[in-house]
Parts: C-alpha cells; structure tokens; sequence
C-alpha cells in the first residue's frame, strides 16, 4: 500500500471527521463546517464521498478509524474550531501507524497482543459512552454542584479514553521505551505537589453544610492522591533509568 503524503492526507482526513461529525454526533453541516473551517458545500460533497475520497482505500484499517473517530468526538464535545496544527498532529499520528516499525521495539507475542487490544477496545468503548452519558447529565443537571461533579466525571473519562488509545497504539506499534526527566526534576516537582496541598479541607469541610460540596473537596483530595503516584513513580523509574544507563 502506497503511503499518502502529508499534503494529500490533511484533506482525506478533514473529509472523514467531517463524516463523522454530521452521521455519528448529529451535528448539522453548517456546524461541522465552522468546527473545520470549511463551507457547508465542502462538508456535503465529503459526507457523500464526491471529495477527498481517492484515497479513502489508504485509511481503512481499524486502528485509523478509531484515530478519526475520536478526534471527531473531542471536536464535537468542546465545540471549539479545529486548527491546523491539530490536524497536522493526526496525519503524523497516521503516518507514523502507515510506516513501517522500528526495528528496536520489541515484539509482543499475537495472541497475548490480540487478547490485550480486545480488552482495551473494549474499555475504550466504555469510557467513550461514559463520557457522552455524565455530559449530558452534566447539562441537563438543574444544580451547579452536581452539574460540575458530572463534568468532572466526563472529564476524566475523556482522559481515560485518551490513556487507552496511547495504550493501543503503544501495543500496535510494539512501543517499548520512554524518555524520562531526570530524578531532581522530578523531586522538585515532588515538592511542589506536596506545597500545594500541604493544608486539607477537613476544617473547611466542618463547616459546610452543603454535603454535594464537601464531595467536591474529596474528589480534589482523590487527585491529590492520584497525582502524588504518578510522580512517585515516575520518580522510581527515572532513577532505574539513571542506574541502567550508568552501569
């Protein structure tokens, strides 16, 4: 299969989130056409395959579809225009899946690969219709606190779905290594993290009266939590890295 150039894949790509906005999200042309800085013409001829199809062969695989469906979702939720840098980071996203692998990555063997893609798809799936189910709960909710408690739920399954996507490519591409800060850069941010939440709710929480509220305070301790992992971790393999690499 010839690989297409960047040039000729910005429009293919463009055609097919423009598909996916108006058949999957119901968006009306007029919208997909502002989204993608396009006329409502432009978004008609895509939907019907009359432009930027000649090459729609190249992107059939699976993995790209999911690529553009997703993209297409996030357009969709934050009804924001899409630059061109945005679409300039897909293509190379789907060139770089269209290429060959490196041969420094490491091959997973196929049926411990097979059965890990169908999980994460599978999660994948979830965490997409999860997102979509609390938005709409978030908009329809009548109360702002618990409006912004479902928000914070869509949010997080966003980023969720964004995780298992990496994942999947991570898994396609037989992705193996990372580049790490270094271990004083990480214990400065260490620092910093802790800085910031040196003080709880809990005295505040005495105060409430609003019990919606004091979730909302738990759920930023959560990611408090959360976030003082991430860097823990981080911290322990970068300093493996360090010693590896030394030895």
């Amino acid at each position: 299969m010839k690989i297409p150039k960047t040039e000729e894949l910005i429009p293919l790509l463009r055609a097919m989130v423009a598909t996916e906005l108006v058949t999957t999200y119901g968006l009306k042309k007029a919208e997909v056409a502002r989204l993608l800085s396009i006329t409502p013409q432009a978004v008609t001829q895509y939907v019907r395959g009359v432009r930027a199809g000649g090459r729609q062969i190249a992107l059939s695989q699976q993995r790209l579809k999911e690529m553009v469906r997703e993209f297409a979702r996030k357009i969709a939720f934050r009804q924001r225009p899409v630059t061109e840098t945005e679409l300039l980071d897909l293509a190379y996203e789907v060139l770089m899946i269209l290429g060959k692998p490196s041969p420094d990555r490491q091959a997973i063997p196929e049926e411990a690969k097979s059965q890990a893609l169908r999980v994460l798809r599978n999660r994948l799936a979830a965490e997409q219709e999860a997102a979509e189910l609390f938005l709409n709960e978030a908009i329809k909710a009548k109360d702002e606190m618990v409006s912004l408690l479902f928000r914070q739920i869509a949010s997080d399954s966003i980023r969720h779905a964004d995780i298992v996507q990496t994942t999947i490519s991570a898994i396609e591409k037989n992705f193996s290594g990372s580049v790490l800060p270094d271990p004083e850069r990480l214990q400065m941010l260490r620092q910093h993290e802790e800085k910031s939440h040196a003080q709880g709710f809990e005295t505040v929480k005495q105060l409430l009266k609003n019990d919606v509220l004091k979730i909302l305070l738990d759920s930023i301790d959560a990611d408090e939590a959360k976030h003082d992992m991430i860097i823990e971790k981080l911290a322990e393999l970068s300093e493996r890295q360090l010693k590896q690499s030394a030895s």
